[in-house]
């Protein structure tokens, strides 16, 4: 029986069970031993008096607006026209209970149990960092989702109109789970790193209000015009899309590309690496906390690259090349800042259960470690867009389309280099993750501004500004120069070639340098680390052997007289 449900347990299935049995008898653990954290939340909420009481204010609250946005609406308008703008309403101020009131519930749950001293307590029950957060997240999740189900029949209120069908109706219920889970793992992260409740909750609102309001606009209303000019029958306007783009839009690659796997990919990635973040928080500073981010980024760059091609093929333009080029060097210059807080090596407690499971060769490459980690991310990285500028290179087959592609992806790529190498150099010498964040910050602003702004200088005091472009050619910006004047075939074609060549070659040894002087320097530490363990075990192993000889020069201890106990009579 289970202690916390007071069910049966169903034992962990055994190391030879693979495959669909073993996902099986994992699905049946779900319900027939569920996670005790979230059983205990589920109770304690369950508990609270001010729960249905929340519930059912913000569900009578929420039919009185429709209704009489429904109401109002009407009087002027057809009723068809009425049901589109409920459903839009409706859901509009769904999606902002959901990214407002998930992110701060579940910034309370990890902080709460900090400020009320329970985390302790939590620790001691042996379960492990992993599932005290699934079961955090399945409890902040299952108390959002109940706010979306007890606001499900006003979503059905745009049926007394008509406008809408059935199908968008769930489709968009379905996306709003979608948009809880991804609220709720960034709370869950934020009140991982925090000990105060009401610090977790103000900072995780500070960022959730205007994050939410910028992917309401650009992603809802924005996007709904980029939609309306691939698939006319998509509306203009209406921030609700794309449940209506499933039905309208003309089924192809381009619909999978940019309608299943963009949106798709956009929101799972950043959902799972949240609660990765979360994991690691919670784990101790000794424990490995590399692993699981790097599995996260090992399957993260390759979904990346396939959904790149996935786009370049249904877009056919080279704008949808540069744009995933782009989105890809992003994403490995946000996983650089990621692997910032790796530690130099693993530590004695991480190499002491490395030896004690049989870890093999990829599991300790996987495992913490500085070079591994700028490795796997350097060549992860550059598959990526090599692939995604082989792909666009097919796509064009014009020759001036082509030669930009190149050298937009070679500049990409080569101060790529420069980033990790600058990275690993930064964090070998420093003791913590904010100094090199810091200074990679700093330097990227001066590579993207400094040359720019040495060019202006120099094209005021030159007798010939049109020369003075070249002196920009350091920054990664120049990259827009040199493509305009291939399209273009513009005089200066080969000057800035030239120029943008040889920056790029210069920031790709940089960066080889950079790596190659912080890779020394990473193992020069903990080469010391080593040599100080060693020294600190070689002077227990002589303190034990010198207690162990006064022990026995001391001979037996004496033993006392037995004393005999006294008797009645």
């Amino acid at each position: 029986m289970s202690a916390q449900t007071g069910t049966a347990s169903i034992p962990p299935p055994p190391t030879s069970v693979r495959g669909a049995a073993r996902a099986r008898v994992a699905w049946a653990r779900q319900f027939s031993d569920p996670n005790p954290v979230w059983m205990r939340e589920l109770r304690q909420s369950a508990r609270l008096t001010r729960t249905p009481i929340i519930l059912a204010a913000v569900t009578g609250m929420m039919t009185l607006l429709i209704c009489s946005v429904g109401g109002v609406a009407s009087v002027s308008a057809e009723p068809a026209r009425v049901g589109v703008g409920i459903f839009h309403t409706f859901f509009s101020l769904a999606f902002v209970v959901v990214t407002w009131v998930g992110p701060a519930v579940a910034a309370h749950t990890i902080a709460g149990e900090r400020s009320g001293r329970t985390w302790e307590a939590l620790q001691l029950t042996s379960l492990s960092p992993a599932s005290i957060a699934r079961g955090k997240f399945l409890a902040a999740y299952t108390y959002i989702s109940l706010y979306v189900i007890m606001l499900a029949p006003v979503g059905v209120l745009p049926f007394l109109f008509g406008g809408i069908t059935a199908t968008e109706v769930l489709l968009a219920f379905v996306w709003l789970f979608l948009f809880a889970g991804l609220s709720v793992a960034f709370g869950l992260a934020v009140s991982s790193k925090f000990s105060s409740p009401a610090a977790a909750i103000i900072v995780t609102l500070l960022v959730a209000l205007p994050a939410s309001m910028f992917v309401f606009s650009a992603g809802g209303v924005g996007l709904s015009m980029v939609a309306h000019r691939a698939w006319p029958g998509i509306p203009e306007g209406p921030p609700v899309w794309l449940p209506g783009a499933y039905l309208r839009a003309e089924f192809g690659l381009p619909y999978l590309a940019f309608l299943v796997f963009l949106p798709l990919v956009l929101l799972a990635l950043p959902a799972w690496l949240l609660y990765e973040v979360t994991v690691a928080n919670m784990s101790a500073p000794s424990d490995d906390r590399s692993t699981r981010l790097r599995i996260w980024f090992l399957v993260s760059a390759p979904v990346l690259a396939l959904t790149a091609i996935a786009v370049i093929l249904g877009g056919k333009t080279d704008e949808w090349v540069y744009a995933s080029t782009t989105f890809i060097w992003v994403f490995g210059c946000f996983a650089v800042f990621l692997f910032a807080g790796e530690p130099l090596g693993p530590s004695q407690r991480v190499l002491t259960h490395w030896e004690r499971s049989g870890r093999g060769g990829l599991g300790r490459f996987l495992g913490p470690g500085l070079v591994r980690a700028s490795v796997l991310l350097f060549l992860l990285t550059a598959f990526a867009l090599s692939l995604s500028g082989a792909v666009g290179s097919l796509v064009n087959t014009h020759p001036n389309e082509r030669d930009a592609l190149v050298a937009f992806h070679g500049y990409a790529l080569a101060f790529f280099a420069f980033v990790v190498g600058f990275m690993v150099w930064a964090r070998s010498r420093a003791h913590g993750a904010g100094t090199p964040r810091v200074l990679l910050v700093v330097a990227l602003f001066f590579a993207f501004v400094g040359p720019w702004i040495a060019m202006a200088i120099a094209g005021v005091l030159s007798s010939t500004p049109d020369h003075a472009l070249v002196l920009a050619a350091p920054s990664p910006t120049f990259t827009i120069a040199m493509i305009s004047a291939i399209k273009t075939d513009a005089p200066e074609r080969g000057a800035l070639l030239l120029g943008g060549t040889v920056c790029a070659a210069a920031w790709a040894l940089i960066g080889a340098g950079l790596l190659t002087l912080g890779s020394a320097r990473a193992k020069k530490r903990l080469d010391e680390d080593a040599a100080r363990h060693a020294r600190m075990q070689a002077a227990l192993a002589a303190e034990d052997a010198e207690n162990n000889s006064a022990g026995k020069d001391a001979g037996p201890p004496p033993q006392r007289a037995e004393q005999v106990p006294e008797t009645a009579g």
